[in-house]
Order: structure tokens, then sequence, then C-alpha cells
């Protein structure tokens, strides 16, 4: 199929920052990853989550720092798939780019806005007394993603960047509550001698891989970024740190203030040490940060769409960009996915939208519908991970010890974040399962449509990528 003849056509205008970038980074969703999966790394590794995330932070190092040095030497608005076609090779960037988006797609179209539904489903019922259900919920986090995003990227990192904030001060106020209160029990969170007899801590190591996934997404802004050699390595390093503190924090906090009658439950801990208006705060907080998690993955995704059509591997419509020079038929397919999705989600688990504590970690109905797609999308990511890794060995990660180091590293985490979806305690369970079936099954047609891609088509992968012309000598 015939791309858009898009030689003379990029995204934006140059003006975003380094700022921006680390907005868009954090679409990996820190508030989101800590209340809600946070409880969940705290139960695995039974109340070792502050070292399960010391160690994998080392293995996140690695591949951010791999990522770092590839958006050193190429931009682009393809993501991770036009640094793999410049290193591992084009076709099998073909591959990666088909994996890599349908997992951004589960993940943006689907998964984000069916939590967002939810949670707004209870939180308006909870305490504003009106029964809205949570599909309908849905398709507002749809709409409001879409015009965000339509509007400008200046105006969606920027969106994001003051929903972060707004939802990380309520965790930190608690945070103080809590460690005010918290007497010796806080040293015992840190108590070192726990590590090594417990089992739980590999559970809780390989489920913590997956609260990182997306923390690379500034690279999607590389053709709208003024300096992207400068400021996209150091969002990416910069997100790993700031999230790696709120983890840390929450984890801590959890092993600290959580009791019999509040459970690994951040709004109920707000409850009982601070007071009403916090657990208001923290939920309010944390359907925003599910908002932002959406435009983050969302702007990506409309990126990924164009870029692929750029290169002549989908469609011209695809590659349409507004007169605000943004990506608007990836914004369009974005949406039209996720209400088709929606719609599926509606049918197959009805009006009905468990939340924990009532089942929790894994509760039933409309939730079942994350889980799956959350899966695929931890899982595909995660496959890419490993392969961008591979690529830095092939093509520049033997000339200096420390982008070996990284590339190893990183590979070496990757790796356990596929195992992770195959090993009893961190495997999905019920309907979560179905998320790694659909995962090999999209595996095994990208794989013939990326063996059976045209040449011409193939040969035009990333060659809109700007090289930046980085090169690091071979170490004397």
């Amino acid at each position: 199929m015939e791309g858009a003849d898009t030689d003379a056509v990029r995204l934006g205008n140059k003006q975003l920052g380094t700022i921006d970038c680390v907005a868009q980074s954090l679409a990996v969703g820190p508030v989101f990853s800590a209340v809600l999966l946070g409880a969940v790394l705290a139960i695995l590794s039974a109340g070792d989550g502050p070292w399960a995330l010391i160690i994998t932070l080392v293995g996140m190092l690695g591949i951010g720092w791999t990522v770092s040095e590839f958006a050193k030497r190429y931009s682009g608005s393809g993501t991770v798939y036009e640094f793999i076609a410049h290193s591992a090779g084009k076709r099998i960037a073909v591959l990666a780019a088909g994996a890599y988006y349908f997992a951004v797609f589960a993940l943006s179209a689907v998964a984000i806005p069916i939590v967002g539904g939810i949670l707004m489903h209870h939180f308006a019922q909870n305490h504003w007394g009106f029964d809205w259900p949570w599909w309908l919920w849905s398709l507002i986090v749809i709409a409001a993603i879409f015009v965000i995003n339509t509007i400008g990227v200046q105006v969606s990192v920027r969106t994001q960047l003051a929903i972060i904030v707004a939802s990380i001060l309520p965790l930190m106020i608690l945070a103080i509550a809590v460690f005010a209160d918290g007497g010796p029990d806080q040293a015992n969170s840190f108590d070192f001698t726990k590590v090594f007899p417990n089992p739980s801590l590999f559970k809780g190591l390989l489920f913590a891989i997956l609260l990182y996934v997306g923390f690379e997404l500034s690279a999607a802004l590389g053709e709208e970024t003024a300096n992207p050699k400068r400021s996209i390595p150091r969002a990416v390093l910069a997100t790993l740190g700031i999230v790696t503190v709120i983890y840390l924090v929450t984890q801590v906090m959890l092993n600290v203030g959580a009791r019999a009658d509040t459970g690994p439950d951040f709004g109920n801990m707000a409850n009982h040490y601070v007071g009403h208006w916090l657990q208001l705060w923290i939920e309010v907080g944390l359907i925003l940060d599910v908002l932002a998690v959406g435009i983050g993955f969302c702007l990506a995704g409309a990126r990924g769409v164009f870029t692929l059509s750029r290169d002549g591997l989908l469609p011209a419509w695809f590659g349409k960009t507004s007169s605000r020079e943004q990506p608007q038929s990836g914004n369009v397919t974005v949406a039209v996915v996720g209400v088709i999705c929606v719609l599926i989600a509606l049918a197959k688990y009805g009006t009905k939208a468990t939340l924990p504590p009532e089942q929790f970690p894994f509760p039933d109905d409309a939730f079942q519908a994350f889980l799956v797609c959350s899966t695929i999308g931890g899982f595909i990511i995660c496959i890419i991970y490993a392969l961008l890794c591979l690529g830095a060995l092939k093509s520049f990660a033997t000339r200096r010890p420390i982008d070996l180091l990284a590339a190893v590293v990183g590979l070496g985490f990757a790796g356990l974040g596929v195992a992770a979806q195959f090993i009893d305690g961190t495997a999905p369970v019920g309907d979560a399962k179905w998320g790694i079936w659909i995962s090999l099954i999209a595996l095994a047609v990208l794989v013939v449509w990326a063996v059976t891609a045209r040449q011409r088509a193939v040969d035009n992968v990333g060659r809109h990528t700007v090289h930046h012309g980085h090169e690091v000598p071979h170490p004397a």
C-alpha cells in the first residue's frame, strides 16, 4: 500500500523544551502506577517493595541509558521504532513498529479510557450521588484526550505536567503524615536482612519492571522539540529518577502506614491519617493522572500512525496532518479504536465495574478489560526494549564500556519483564490471561506482515529520521 507522499511533511515547529519532554515521558503514570499497581507490588513482594524497586531501577537505567544514547543519534516521531530501524535492521523495525504501536494502542485507546471510566463512575457514585455507567465515562475520557491532543502538542504536554503535579501533591502530604505517625516501623522498610530470605522479592521485582513501561515516550516528540539531541535524553533519565522516588516513597508509606482497617488503599489511609478532604484529593488526583497517561500514550500512538504512513507502511490517509501540524488522522484513529473497544468491553462485561478492594488485586467484570489490555502493553513493550538493546549492541554499544554494560543489563531486565508473564505469582490470572494469547497471535500476524512487506516500503523505514551525527570513538 502506498504511504503519503510526505517528504516535506513534519510535525510541529520545534517549540518544545526539556520540561515538555519530561511531561510526555511521565505518561508512565507515576500516581496511577504508585496507587493502583503499587499496592499489587507491595502484596507480591511481601513488604519488600522498596528493595524490588531499587533493584529494578538498575535494569531500567540500562534500558534508559540505551534509549538516551539512541536519542543523541536520531530523532523523529516514531519513538523506538526508528531507533531499531537504524540499528537492528529495517525489516526487523517493521515488526517492531507493528508490535510497539499495537501495544501503545492497547494502552492508550483501550486500557486507559476503561480504567478512567471505572474510576470516574465510582467517584461520581460515591461523592456526587449519580450513577452514570462506566462506559459513558470512558467515552468522555476518549473525547477529552482527543480534544486536548488535537489542539496541539504544547497544550497536551503542559496539561500533562499540570495534572501530574496536582496529582503528586496529595501523596506527598499523606507521606509526611504517615511518616510522622509511623514511629520505628519506618526503619523496617529498608531492613537489608529481609531481602535475601524473602522469596517474594523476585515476584515483586518482575512486577516492578512493568511500572516503568512507557518512560521512553518523549522520543515521539523528536520532530517537535527545539533540541531533541539534548532534551530527550535528559527527559528519559530524569523520568526514571522522578518516578522511582515516587514509587519508593509510596512503597515505604504502605509498609509504615497500612493498617488492617485501611488495607493497601491510599484513599483510606489518607482518611485515617489526615482527613476526608485528602482522600478526595487523592481520588481526584488518581483520575487526573489516568487522564495524563491517556494524553501521553495517545499522543505517541497518533504519531506512530503518522510515521508508519509517511514511511509507506500504512495508507496515505493516516499521514494527514491538521493546520496545527498535528497528526490529525492519527488522533482520529486512536479515538475510533477506543470507542470500538469500549463498546466491545461493554458487550463482554456489561455495566458492572468492580474495583478493589472488593476482590483486590484481581477484580472482575469491566476491570478485567483493563487487565487484558495492560497485559498486552507490558508484555509487548518489554519485547521491544529487548530488541532495542540488541540493536544497540549491534550498532554502537560495544564502543564504550558504559554503553555495553547498559545494553546488557537492559536486555536482561527486559527479558525478566517478558518472563514475568509466564511465572506463577506474576503471570496474568483470570481474563487477563487473554492478554498474553492476544499478544502472541498479534506477534505471529506481524511477523507475516514484516516478512511480506514490499521492499520499497521497507527501504523507506526511518528515512525521515534526523541523524545527529553523534559518533562515539572507540576507547583508547
